[in-house]
């Protein structure tokens, strides 16, 4: 079933029409497909499922999905388990292979195999021990039941991953809540804001809010501020010159995915465009190692890189435009939200950060609150966060 697009401009205009809308069965309802037990000793005093079911495809119609779902063990609260749904960070770009449900140790589509701790299976465990059903799915795209390639930091897919999951785990367990909130990090703190956009296609759910940690926005912004970083810290120029290389890689793939005749000569050169398969057909750490080898010892002037107006080519500045939260001229707010950001982050800078709570954060729009920790790098904030995160959930969800 399809979203009623008159239901959708109702809720999003007149608020006190939700009600009205949040029974309409034009709201799409996914459908279980397989439940299958999982043992996940990263998240204890829990019970694991792993959900295959159906949600809107971005290219329109179904597709297939999964999402693991942690149960906490006992007696549900009165009224039931409130659900957190959990937004994960870039795994891949495409590989759909990098998922999370794929990897049970660590919950992360591979990123701690390949030398990045996560702690995302700590970080879930957190959530179910502080009394909290959650959700994780694995983005349209990825993990076993995916089909067609993956639609990355596309704001309507990941959003629809993440109501969908929502939905299916009520469906498969109806000891959850409507009530529920979502906690992304990177790349899935982005979706997560961005979701706050597709608010009117669930309103059978009872949404509070959103936590992002470390959001992965503001993507021209920071390759331009990874530049400066180049001539003030000569040293470890290599892989700031990598970071940037990496990150128009990664956004020419995902723009690519809606605009299939994107130009790849219009973001970047030769050496560069060399460089994509193996980001296409790996996951993103070992992409990032792979690209370091080759950029790091070439200089700058001998490597046809990035273009300097990359954001501005025809595909990638609509894509941008419609996606980056950062970068968007309408995006605002709609409900109650936390960012957490590191001092040490090299993959989301805290200026990017600063600048989007400082845009965000408007006098009429719901509460934003914004926690910075000073040492904390993109992997660590996942682990620093939890306290304030928690805190903010056992505000909103209780």
């Amino acid at each position: 079933m399809k979203f009623s697009t008159r239901c959708r401009v109702l809720a999003l205009s007149l608020p006190v029409l939700l009600a009205a809308c949040g029974g309409d069965p034009d709201l799409y309802t996914p459908r279980i497909v397989e439940s299958t037990a999982q043992t996940i000793e990263a998240v204890p005093s829990s019970s694991a499922t792993l959900l295959k079911h159906t949600m809107q495809a971005v290219g329109g119609g179904e597709t297939n999905a999964t999402s693991l779902l942690f149960v906490p063990n006992g007696t549900p609260p009165a009224g039931g388990w409130p659900l957190v749904a959990w937004s994960h960070g870039t795994t891949s770009v495409a590989k759909a292979n990098c998922a999370p449900s794929q990897t049970p140790q660590y919950l992360d589509g591979g990123l701690t195999a390949e030398g990045f701790p996560s702690n995302y299976a700590g970080f879930i465990a957190s959530l179910v021990g502080a009394g909290y059903a959650v959700i994780a799915p694995d983005f349209e795209g990825l993990g076993p039941a995916a089909s067609g390639k993956y639609p990355y930091y596309n704001s309507a897919s990941q959003s629809r991953s993440l109501i969908s999951a929502a939905r299916a785990a009520r469906i498969a367990n109806p000891s959850i809540a409507p009530r529920w909130a979502v906690v992304g990090h990177s790349e899935g703190a982005r979706g997560a804001l961005a979701m706050q956009d597709y608010l009117g296609e669930a309103t059978d759910l009872d949404f509070r809010g959103t936590a992002a940690m470390a959001p992965f926005v503001s993507i021209a912004a920071a390759v331009e501020s990874l530049g400066g970083f180049v001539t003030l810290d000569p040293a470890n120029a290599p892989t700031y010159r990598t970071i940037q290389n990496l990150f128009v890689a990664m956004l020419t793939t995902a723009a690519s995915v809606v605009t299939p005749k994107l130009d790849v000569a219009t973001t970047m050169g030769a050496d560069l465009a060399a460089l994509m398969p193996v980001l296409q057909d790996n996951c993103i750490f070992a992409s990032f190692g792979a690209f370091a080898q080759t950029i790091a010892p070439t200089p700058a002037e001998s490597f046809a890189g990035f273009r300097a107006d990359w954001a501005s080519a025809p595909g990638m500045k609509e894509f941008l435009a419609a996606n980056d939260v950062g970068a968007s001229t309408s995006f605002k707010l709609k409900a109650p939200t936390l960012i957490a950001q590191g001092g040490n982050d090299i993959f989301v800078l805290k200026s990017t950060t600063d600048a989007l709570v400082s845009k965000l954060g408007t006098p009429t729009a719901p509460t934003l609150t914004y926690r910075t920790f000073a040492e904390a790098d993109h992997g660590t904030i996942v682990t620093e966060a939890i306290p304030e995160v928690l805190g903010f959930l056992a505000d909103r969800l209780r």
